[in-house]
């Protein structure tokens, strides 16, 4: 700090940022109490409204609003095609068909698909659901 003779003060840019810092270290503190406080006695909704009203009147500071965990659960419906190829001997291709069907049901064509071979042609979300942990 520099003192003139008539007794004004003048601070150094180092001083003057030195209190800006502690300021802010203080707003830190002060915004940390008050948010683990509404934390621990379940004012969250009430907290929220009090910072977002208090964050209006602020220049330079601004109190974070409560950051809570959620669990969201997806329910994906998923159509998938694929082709699967059989062979069968039989006198004509309707008779071939119906050989096919009557060997081979839905789990046992589901069993020679590959991976690889299904093909995605439709993905939708039917559902969602969020639950505070």
């Amino acid at each position: 700090m520099i003192t003139t003779s008539s007794g004004t003060k003048y601070y150094t840019q180092q001083e003057v940022n030195n209190k800006v810092n502690e300021v802010m270290e203080d707003g830190y503190r002060i915004t940390n109490a008050i948010y683990e406080e509404a934390y621990e006695r379940d004012w969250c909704d009430q907290y929220d409204d009090w910072a977002e009203n208090v964050n209006t009147t602020l220049k330079f500071f601004s109190i974070p609003l409560m950051r809570r965990e959620y669990a969201v659960t997806y329910t994906i419906e998923r159509t998938q095609t694929a082709t699967v190829t059989v062979q069968v001997t039989a006198r004509s291709e309707d008779d071939a068909e119906d050989e096919a069907n009557s060997e081979y049901d839905t789990s046992d064509l589901v069993e020679k698909i590959d991976d690889d071979e299904w093909t995605t042609t439709n993905e939708t979300i039917d559902s969602t659901e969020a639950q505070e942990i």
